[in-house]
């Protein structure tokens, strides 16, 4: 039985409420994202150890190879947790799917305590692939299902700003503990997480649906700090019921791709998204440690700062570029502010590329270039490449078909992170660290391309204009007038 905590009755409460226990369930719901962003960056600054013959935890020598497999093994999993998930969220509820995403999480960073072999890591980070994996399916579900619809687009950004906070977490705790300290601490975020969720209530949403219509008065109550008897609170029960009421959406992709221009929107949407994963912004921040040591083999021309501290220094700018992007996206519009961090993103990608083919032909450039190159490009991949995607995907498709749209093209991109991250330091070793970076810059620049010509402008705008620009028509606009002086003669 859960403990019912979350029972408000106090007549002093105001009668307006409060947002606080919205806001504070939200953050905590999304632990186990800040926990993939952790298991994200954690190869970054760890990498020279694991690989230093000499004082590697590990009793075996890990190889490169090894640590191709440990940085992309947690992208296997991750796309079949999605669909196990997200069908575990429906059939048993979203707090126990929350529960059940913290416990390979937290498996994974015991394995990496217990036993320090290549293997051993490897196979733990394919635990916190598919723990993290089903945490991106239901952590924004229960977030929304808790959250008033005025703070529910701030909330709902919390998902991608965890993942950049543990991003920065990891670049700081490597930078200054212990390696065996750091996993212990690693461990516990998903454990925090796990106890806390056990003390949450389940979403009104959910409750409604399991028919407890009781306990969603009381959970309504508690979210909205208002006695669970409230005026307000019974309003809002009563919207939750009218909603279950209605159909639910369920994966169909049959239903997808009945329709031509349902297929060619699904089209679009992948390639942005295919687009945003094959920029190498991913594979920056998994390696950036690795870049920053490469960038600082020429004495002449290394800065002060050590390859960790730069890393932080990406980190940082990278929640900056998430903040930046909540504040842009619905004023600059979706087309635009992608196009332009795409095409932000190119040219960095290009000098960086540029920087390292010089270093490699012995021709000296300033230290800084390379920092500021990487910094430019996950500034652009926060501001933009990385959640405008997905908001160009929700508003391309109905409400019936966005949970279908969304789980093939989540678990398809999680797909191609594993082969990203496979290929990278074996395509570095074969083409160069700077063609690697000029393909990234094609990437991005073609997608500039594509976006003016194929992408339709999504803000504020109806499925039938979208798919009328998708299907080359231009859409008249009817002009209608209420003649009220006109009468039959």
């Amino acid at each position: 039985m859960v403990n019912k905590a979350y029972n408000v009755n106090s007549p002093t409460e105001e009668k307006k409420g409060s947002k606080h226990h919205q806001v504070i369930m939200s953050i905590i719901v999304c632990l186990p994202i800040v926990a993939y962003g952790t298991a994200m960056g954690w190869i970054s600054p760890n990498k020279d150890l694991l690989t230093d013959v000499n004082n590697s935890p590990s009793p075996k020598p890990i190889t490169e190879e090894d640590i191709s497999w440990m940085a992309s093994i947690m992208f296997i999993f991750a796309p079949i947790a999605v669909f196990i998930y997200g069908s575990a969220a429906d059939r048993f509820g979203r707090k126990k799917a929350l529960l059940c995403c913290s416990v390979p999480i937290a498996l994974g960073w015991l394995v990496k305590i217990i036993w320090a072999h290549p293997i051993s890591y490897i196979a733990a980070r394919g635990l916190i692939g598919f723990g993290a994996g089903g945490a991106f399916v239901v952590c924004p579900l229960y977030v929304k299902e808790i959250s008033e619809d005025s703070i529910r687009g701030m909330t709902g950004t919390f998902v991608i700003f965890s993942q950049t906070l543990g991003n920065l977490f990891i670049f700081i705790l490597g930078d200054l503990l212990d390696f065996h300290i750091g996993l212990w601490i690693l461990l516990a975020i998903p454990l925090i997480h796990f106890c806390i969720m056990l003390r949450l209530p389940e979403t009104p949403s959910y409750l409604v649906k399991c028919g407890k219509t009781e306990e969603v008065a009381k959970v309504v109550g508690w979210l909205r700090s208002l006695p669970h008897d409230h005026k307000l609170v019974m309003e809002e029960v009563d919207r939750i019921t009218i909603e279950q009421t209605t159909s639910e959406p369920k994966f169909s992709p049959k239903l997808l791709f009945s329709q031509r221009i349902t297929i060619k929107a699904f089209s679009v949407a992948l390639l942005v998204n295919l687009a945003r994963e094959f920029c190498g912004c991913i594979a920056v921040l998994v390696y950036a440690s690795h870049i920053f040591s490469e960038a600082s083999k020429d004495p002449n021309t290394s800065i002060a700062l050590s390859p960790n501290k730069q890393s932080i220094a990406l980190a940082c700018v990278q929640i900056v570029g998430s903040v930046l992007a909540g504040q842009l996206v619905d004023r600059a519009g979706r087309k635009p502010l992608l196009a332009v961090t795409s095409c932000v993103a190119g040219f960095s990608m290009a000098l960086l590329g540029v920087w390292f083919y010089l270093q490699s032909i012995s021709v000296s450039m300033p230290g800084w270039v390379p920092i500021v190159a990487l910094c430019t490009t996950i500034f652009s991949d926060a501001a933009g490449l990385q959640p405008l995607p997905f908001v160009i995907m929700t508003e391309m498709f109905s409400f019936q078909l966005r949970g279908t749209v969304a789980t093939l093209i989540m678990a398809i991109s999680l797909a191609t992170d594993f082969a990203l991250l496979k290929l990278f330091a074996p395509l570095n070793a074969m083409i160069g660290l700077h063609s690697t970076f000029w393909i990234f810059s094609v990437v991005c620049l073609s997608n500039v391309f594509y976006l003016i010509f194929c992408v339709p402008e999504t803000k504020k705008r109806n499925l039938e204009d979208i798919y009328a620009d998708l299907e080359g028509k231009k859409r008249k606009q009817k002009e209608v007038k209420e003649d009220v002086e006109t009468s039959p003669v």
